[in-house]
């Protein structure tokens, strides 16, 4: 007789199905997890697989996810990149991720965006400049970004 329960541990199941639960994860993450939880690598590799099957987990899927949502809140395609890798999802999921949305080619517009998003310019050209570095856009867009946005009397003096 065969379990209807994900891998066929009862505990593992219910570590996973909860785990799941709180929102898109990547097949390392939900890994890691139940080891963290003592379930035996075996097992969790079993209950991942069955996961898998039921749709229940999607590298794809979750890389999209994570990557738009990354992206509304004004990351460069850099800054997305490493957190999809940090999140354990491989580079087959995050290019399809960029192939689905675009990142990759909106880097600029989202640039803007973040700096639309500054308001007053305190601070100065430095400050904006590492605004977006933070964010993960690459020093060549900031520069272009910069020069086009700024008035030409906004300095660092």
């Amino acid at each position: 007789m065969s379990s209807s329960r994900p891998g066929g541990d009862p505990r593992a199941a219910l570590l996973a199905r909860r785990f799941l639960s709180r929102g898109a994860r990547s097949t390392r993450e939900l890994t890691a997890y139940l080891q963290r939880r003592g379930i035996a690598s075996k097992v969790a590799a079993g209950v991942v697989a069955s996961c898998r099957r039921r749709g229940w987990l999607d590298d794809a899927a979750c890389a999209r996810l994570w990557a738009d949502q990354w992206a509304r809140a004004g990351y460069g395609w850099t800054a997305i990149q490493a957190k999809l890798q940090a999140k354990g999802l491989g580079a087959e999921a995050i290019r399809r991720a960029d192939e689905a949305l675009g990142l990759s080619r909106s880097d600029e517009a989202r640039a803007r965006q973040a700096l639309a998003g500054c308001g007053d310019a305190g601070g100065g050209r430095s400050r904006l400049a590492r605004r977006l570095a933070a964010r993960g856009f690459d020093a060549e867009l900031i520069e272009q970004v910069l020069a086009t946005s700024l008035e030409p009397t906004d300095s660092d003096a």
